[in-house]
């Protein structure tokens, strides 16, 4: 492993904003990076055009959760309860920024809300979202934005949920790959930051081939100051991730995006509940 994959490159990192719980934990997330890194935060808030079209039938009505009354919603209610939760975005992003002294931004987009996110990504080292928007029971199942990004985002992607934030121990795949290798960084600079506990997941079918990239990993990881615990997993099937993450009581897990077919991936994030880093 060459001195070029200790570098962390992540300058501007992109949190989608929403109303939900789910989306102060990516901000918390990403303003903790952001700090850790000198990184640039960068907010964003789309107005969703389909929320709109849908108040302006003339039969539309809102049905607010847990009740069962119904109001009538029309376009420009929809318009200005937009603009109070955007106000509201801005204000925690300037909020935790400014306590966290991190250099940010914010705007606000109008246009259909998983393709907006997946543009501005494209400008971004790391894309911070919530797993869910407003989920209506404790299982908290990916959304359909968090679905998109896991699956096209450009970059690596940071999905938490409500109440979750990023916590020891940190756990990381590796199989020696070129994105386990970029994994292995970011996961070794979150541990550096969290306690300096780290497990690796050792993707290997052979005691051999683990030896070899347990080896290799010990080699660069020397001198950081970590306590790292090795674990060889023969398969990367969701129920051996599921199980092994969860016997670990992960507090945040990085994982190379290579490591699962994409549409496998996206049920092992249903599964999790801690954060997950998605290295790309």
């Amino acid at each position: 492993m060459s001195e070029r994959d200790d570098e962390l490159t992540l300058r501007r990192i992109l949190v989608a904003l929403d109303a939900s719980h789910h989306s102060l934990a990516a901000l918390e997330a990403a303003a903790e990076l952001a700090a850790s890194l000198e990184a640039e935060l960068q907010g964003l808030f789309v107005e969703d055009i389909n929320l709109l079209r849908v108040a302006g039938l003339p039969v539309a009505q809102e049905v607010p959760y847990p009740f069962v009354t119904a109001t009538r919603l029309d376009r420009a209610r929809m318009e200005r309860e937009l603009r109070a939760q955007a106000a509201q975005a801005h204000q925690a992003l300037a909020t935790v920024c400014e306590q966290r002294q991190v250099k940010w931004s914010f705007r606000v987009v109008r246009g259909e809300v998983a393709p907006e996110v997946l543009a501005a990504a494209l400008e971004a080292d790391l894309l911070s979202l919530g797993k869910a928007s407003r989920p209506l029971t404790r299982r908290v199942r990916l959304g359909s934005t968090a679905r998109a990004a896991a699956a096209q985002a450009p970059h690596s992607v940071l999905l938490l949920q409500r109440h979750a934030s990023i916590m020891p121990p940190v756990v990381v795949t590796y199989d020696g790959s070129p994105i386990a290798r970029q994994a292995l960084a970011m996961a070794a600079h979150l541990a550096q930051k969290k306690g300096g506990y780290l497990t690796m997941l050792i993707l290997a079918d052979t005691p051999g081939a683990a030896r070899q990239l347990q080896a290799q990993a010990s080699e660069w990881l020397r001198g950081r100051a970590l306590v790292v615990r090795y674990r060889r997993l023969a398969g990367a099937g969701v129920a051996t991730l599921t199980h092994e993450v969860r016997a670990e009581r992960s507090g945040v897990l990085v994982l190379s995006s290579t490591v699962l077919h994409p549409d496998v991936l996206q049920t092992l994030l249903d599964e999790l509940d801690c954060p997950v880093l998605l290295v790309r």
